[in-house]
């Protein structure tokens, strides 16, 4: 897996820590959902990058 990849998916993680700060911090309700949905989504998405990456042929 190239390092290009893996800090794709890095940066993906780091997306979704974000929102989990964001999801404490907020004071209502609505936001703070929105925010948690928000971390699970960039979550799948690193956790779906790798898996794919690691599904390609080496080239």
């Amino acid at each position: 897996m190239s390092q290009a990849k893996i800090s794709q998916a890095k940066i993906l993680r780091e997306k979704a820590e974000m929102f989990e700060r964001r999801a404490e911090n907020a004071t209502d309700p609505i936001s703070k959902q929105h925010y948690k949905e928000m971390a699970a989504h960039y979550r799948s998405l690193a956790a779906e990058h790798l898996d794919v990456r690691r599904d390609e042929p080496a080239h």
